[in-house]
């Protein structure tokens, strides 16, 4: 019995744990899925370590409008692929619920809705 309680002790902070961390990274992983963000950091970098001058700087701008439009590009595609695969697995996975689970599972799912819309705000 005295094993039982340690593992649920350890397995309730590792619980917390994984909450916690979730908490500290959020704001840095909006960070990072803004393509913006990554543009303007990259080619601050890129300015610095390759010494460019004014001209090239200058120069350079439409390859990093371009670097920005492609990725904004490959975020919508990638964020459209995983809204389609979860609507077909919950549409697989509400076929094996019952009356009560489906009702619940609407409400996780409103939930689900809600947290994400907040995280993708800007």
């Amino acid at each position: 019995m005295k094993k039982f309680y340690i593992v649920i002790s350890l397995v309730g902070l590792f619980i917390l744990g994984a909450l916690f961390g979730v908490g500290l990274a959020l704001p840095f992983a909006k960070k990072l899925i803004s393509e913006d963000h990554f543009v303007q950091q990259r080619m601050k970098e890129e300015i610095k370590r390759l010494k460019l001058t004014p001209e090239q700087i200058e120069k350079s701008k439409p390859i990093y409008d371009q670097l920005r439009q492609d990725l904004a590009t490959i975020k919508n595609d990638t964020l459209t692929a995983i809204a389609q695969a979860s609507i077909r697995q919950s549409t697989e996975l509400a076929g094996l619920l019952t009356p009560e689970q489906i009702e619940e599972f609407k409400k996780l799912g409103d939930e689900r809705r809600v947290r994400f819309e907040k995280f993708m705000k800007p």
